[in-house]
């Protein structure tokens, strides 16, 4: 099967005051289309800044100074700014931890989200109104008019975040990637969340691109794993034979540790 994503040699730099941080170093993955692919390693191993680095939403002192990243067919690294836009959201959109962080104080859920509509998919007020009803009843939120007029404070963290779903999914987009989405969550939302993933996916057909530091997670939702370390994919492989038989001395490590604590 043609890949949707396929990320060559990707290197991301960190330029700092006194030195320069190998952030991310020669990456090569891939996504096939309606796939689920996990990106799993501890925090510092470039997991977040290589899926930042895909549409190019870096902070100002990081550069990426070699790699493709060929997304149906065409490499985002070598679009101009205009050209990003049109993937941006509408083709590829994120999904992050901490979705109060990203969802405005001062505006209602219904005004973000008609926002976010009216901007991607340029129709009306009331076209946009009618369709962030239907996309926060998609993420199962019950009452959406009620959750429309409410703004983030006034929502759990697990409610929040279900909008923020709903936020990603409003330009129907062919891969979404979520950044460690349930990790401010307690365990039983987190289960729902994940549930909820699953299926938006089927019936959706996007493919999602996870990256998490909980093999837990990964093995739960991954049809393929790659393992971060020290800003390289040491490992990858189909999900089934990365718990079976792993190669590497990290990945190794990652699964002890969750065996021990009873978490696979």
């Amino acid at each position: 099967m043609e890949n949707l994503l396929e990320v060559k040699n990707l290197n991301v730099d960190f330029q700092l005051e006194q030195h320069v941080i190998h952030a991310v170093r020669g990456v090569d993955l891939c996504v096939r289309p309606q796939e689920t692919v996990v990106v799993a390693g501890e925090s510092g191993s470039g997991k977040t800044v290589t899926a930042l680095a895909l549409t190019r939403i870096l902070p100002p002192n990081a550069r990426i100074t070699a790699g493709e990243a060929f997304f149906d067919g065409k490499d985002l690294l070598a679009l101009n700014e205009r050209e990003l836009e049109q993937v941006r959201g509408s083709k590829i959109a994120y999904c992050f931890q901490e979705p109060t962080s990203y969802l405005n104080p001062v505006y209602s859920i219904g005004e973000q989200i008609c926002e976010a509509v009216i901007f991607h998919q340029h129709c009306s007020r009331k076209e946009a109104e009618k369709e962030a009803a239907r996309l926060l009843e998609d993420v199962r939120i019950p009452d959406p008019r009620r959750v429309l007029a409410s703004y983030p404070h006034q929502l759990s963290g697990g409610m929040n975040q279900r909008v923020f779903i709903a936020m990603s999914l409003a330009c129907k987009p062919r891969l979404l990637i979520c950044d460690e989405p349930t990790t401010a969550l307690d365990v039983t939302i987190e289960a729902q969340i994940l549930q909820l993933l699953k299926e938006l996916k089927a019936r959706h057909g996007f493919a999602l691109l996870f990256i998490t530091h909980n093999l837990a997670i990964a093995k739960k939702i991954a049809q393929r794993i790659y393992v971060m370390y020290q800003g390289k994919v040491v490992e990858g492989d189909e999900t089934s034979r990365i718990f079976a038989a792993p190669r590497h001395a990290h990945t190794k490590e990652l699964i002890s540790a969750y065996e021990k604590i009873g978490k696979l």
